[in-house]
């Protein structure tokens, strides 16, 4: 089964999305200064460095949507704040 193609978008603006996700998300992701905040943060960037690679990886293969970006976003974010509340 063939990936449909995405709405044909300026890779610039896919690459600067990707950025800003990384900036953003890898600093969500950094663990806390005690020993439960270094348990939570391994937990959140293995999940970071999916989500990044499955990002990087739908702009490689020209299937990229803003629509994936946003709830991607939103679940690393999510996952991270939640992880940083249950474990501190």
């Amino acid at each position: 089964m063939q990936a449909q193609l995405a709405i044909k978008q300026s890779r610039l603006k896919q690459m600067l999305a990707l950025l800003v996700f990384g900036i953003v998300g890898g600093m969500a992701s950094m663990p806390c200064l005690c020993i439960e905040g270094e348990i939570a943060g391994r937990y959140k960037t293995i999940l970071f460095l999916l989500v990044f690679s499955r990002l990087a990886w739908c702009i490689y293969r020209r299937t990229f949507r803003f629509r994936d970006y946003f709830i991607y976003f939103a679940v690393v974010i999510g996952f991270c704040i939640w992880a940083d509340l249950h474990f501190d």
